[in-house]
């Protein structure tokens, strides 16, 4: 009875449960058709405007110009001047610390300076004394030496002269012979020319003989020929010229071979005259030589005598000379000890009166004291101690020159660039925004993962927040957005109207009278060269006959089998209109598009339940609301926002079309 009961309490529950369901499925579908309707009618227009692009980052507020103050020596605090929060002006006192030890420090630093000034004074006594002593003996050996130096340049000179004399004449001797001997070379050379000029004088009397007797013989034949009358007088008159021309040269021939002849005896004559000359000069030459060397033998020994002298004296000199500077060195080291000792009392003398003024701690710029850690009383170290730096005993900070100091991520730091205008907010005045402009940016990224859990590479910038308001303290955490791009009257549209998908873009090259059968958004095929077609639809058309390519096509999906890169295709415009041999680029990106409000209602040129005319745009700058439209929409363009329920369809017909 019981399981009974509970199978009736399960079945009526499973019914409660199943009507629930039908009733919330039709609920939701009546919900989402509303919500199609109503996206239905969802329009953008694309208008001009403000446009910013903000890159936004977190920070905290200090003092662009703060010091902590340390003191310079170590004592007790007797008096503090100022209190927290207290402003004060460069130089001002801010507190007293005990000058008790540090006056009996410089009462004893004064007493050995005076010691010391009395022995550099009996130093430099010294000194005078030492020197008038030196003087007179220096002096006499100094002449000493001055007396052989003369005597040595005497000799010097004098020696010079004599050998130069006697290479004089060696030198002279010397050019005569080498004269003599060019003369000898000149008539041996003449001799020899007078040789050759005799060979030839022989052979032009040879020739000039065989000559002669031919032309005597030619003579004698034509006078046998005239006898008989077989030539004629003027032929033998000729023969008769040219026998007497023949006889005169062989005459002349001989003559200049006498000539020559007496000529070549001349030259030889000559040159055995010189021959002998020749042989006269070698011999003076050679006396006159050893001349010059007994000469210099001798003057070099009475030289090195003087030189002897020279350096004896020199020497004594030097000797004298070295013990004058060693003892003027003794009393130099002792002035320089005693002067040394002068200048490290004063210097001791010095520091301690720096430290008897540092007793009275001033401040070193004109600001606001935003922190004071110590009390009257309270002994302090110094700040320029040896093992470590003193911990600081307030803080300065000039609150006119307020920043605030945010770390930029790696990927933005190119955006932001000096004196870009900044917006800051802060949590304690909520609403309000404060002015601020770029003033520095970092050369190098903070090392990775420090100030932060993330890791990431950062870059510390400070904003400088202008006019420094007195309501922003030190420390106060604030949002800044830096403006790294604002313009006015720039053409924008919503992000949520501007698709981005990856298209296959087919660009063509057409004539004028191809260009004109195109109109934007038209719907067309193209057919590679295997005959596979891909269905899609005119973008972008260009008037510009420079163009290379004029023509946009934007395929449907994603096309398989088309490749990328330049090609040749058929464009199907219609069943009876293609145009072929087509030469176009074949391109695959991912691109903006929106869906163009065109007011026409033509059912063959959009797909079933897609609205508007799927248009290729071109965006430049972006914020987190709107694109910059650079080409392809103007102002007063009516958009279709599509809705991700419109969008899944597309993108399932797209599929579909593959």
């Amino acid at each position: 009875m019981k399981n009974r009961k509970k199978w009736i309490i399960i079945g009526v529950a499973a019914l409660v449960v199943i009507a629930a369901a039908a009733i919330g499925a039709t609920r939701m579908n009546l919900t989402i058709g509303k919500q199609e309707k109503k996206d239905e009618d969802k329009i953008e227009v694309v208008r001009r405007g403000k446009f910013l692009v903000k890159v936004r980052e977190s920070g905290y507020l200090r003092s662009f110009t703060e010091v902590d103050v340390r003191s310079n020596v170590e004592g007790e605090i007797l008096e503090i001047f100022v209190k927290e929060g207290e402003v004060v002006e460069a130089g001002q006192p801010l507190l007293k610390i005990d000058e008790e030890q540090i006056l009996e420090e410089r009462k004893q630093a004064e007493a050995n300076l005076d010691a010391s000034v009395a022995q550099v004074k009996q130093a430099e006594l010294r000194i005078k004394i030492t020197e008038k002593e030196q003087a007179s003996t220096l002096l006499q050996s100094a002449n000493s030496v001055a007396k052989a130096k003369a005597s040595l340049a005497s000799f010097v000179a004098n020696k010079q002269q004599r050998i130069a004399d006697a290479e004089t004449q060696v030198a002279t001797t010397q050019n005569s012979l080498n004269q003599d001997e060019i003369d000898k070379r000149q008539s041996e050379i003449s001799l020899a020319q007078a040789k050759l000029t005799l060979e030839r004088t022989r052979a032009s009397l040879k020739s000039a003989k065989i000559a002669f007797e031919t032309a005597q013989s030619e003579y004698e034949r034509n006078q046998g020929l005239f006898e008989k009358n077989l030539i004629s007088k003027q032929a033998l008159e000729e023969s008769h010229r040219q026998l007497a021309n023949a006889t005169s040269q062989y005459e002349t021939s001989q003559k200049e071979v006498e000539s020559q002849k007496e000529t070549i005896k001349s030259q030889e004559e000559n040159i055995n005259a010189r021959e002998q000359v020749i042989e006269s000069r070698k011999a003076t030459l050679e006396l006159r030589k050893k001349n010059v060397e007994t000469l210099k033998e001798s003057q070099e020994a009475e030289e090195k005598r003087l030189r002897a002298d020279v350096e004896d004296a020199r020497t004594r000199l030097q000797k004298i000379q070295e013990t004058t500077e060693e003892e003027k060195e003794l009393t130099q080291h002792a002035m320089v000890s005693a002067e040394a000792n002068r200048l490290r009392s004063a210097s001791q003398l010095k520091s301690q009166q720096e430290r008897y003024e540092w007793t009275t701690v001033t401040a070193p710029m004109s600001g606001t004291i935003t922190r004071l850690v110590v009390e009257e009383g309270e002994i302090i170290t110094s700040g320029r101690s040896a093992f470590s730096r003193g911990e600081a005993i307030m803080r300065i900070a000039d609150l006119t020159q307020m920043i605030v100091r945010t770390q930029i991520n790696q990927v933005e730091i190119g955006k932001i660039t000096l004196d870009q205008r900044a917006e800051i907010t802060v949590d304690s005045h909520p609403g309000r925004i404060f002015q601020g402009k770029v003033r520095e940016i970092s050369p190098s990224a903070t090392p990775r993962g420090q100030g932060s859990q993330d890791g990431v590479i950062r870059f510390e910038v400070d904003i400088e927040v202008l006019g420094s308001p007195p309501e922003l303290m030190p420390g106060m955490s604030a949002d800044v957005d830096i403006i790294v791009f604002e313009e006015s009257e720039i053409l924008q549209l919503p992000i949520a109207a501007v698709m981005n998908p990856e298209i296959v873009t087919v660009t063509a090259n057409l004539t004028p009278a191809q260009l004109g059968q195109f109109q934007k958004g038209q719907k067309l095929k193209i057919r590679n060269l295997i005959g596979k077609e891909f269905p899609g639809s005119v973008g972008q058309i260009s008037s510009d006959g420079n163009a290379d390519s004029n023509l946009e096509i934007l395929l449907d999906g994603s096309p398989k089998g088309l490749r990328t890169g330049p090609t040749e295709l058929v464009i199907v415009i219609s069943d009876n209109n293609e145009l072929s041999g087509i030469e176009a680029q074949v391109e695959s990106e991912r691109q903006f598009f929106v869906m163009l409000d065109t007011g026409e209602d033509s059912a063959g040129d959009k797909k079933e339940g897609q609205k508007g005319v799927k248009t290729h745009i071109k965006v430049g700058e972006r914020n987190i609301t709107h694109f910059q439209i650079t080409d392809g929409l103007k102002e007063g363009d009516r958009i279709f926002v599509p809705s991700m329920l419109e969008l899944t369809k597309n993108s399932s017909s797209d599929d579909n079309d593959k």
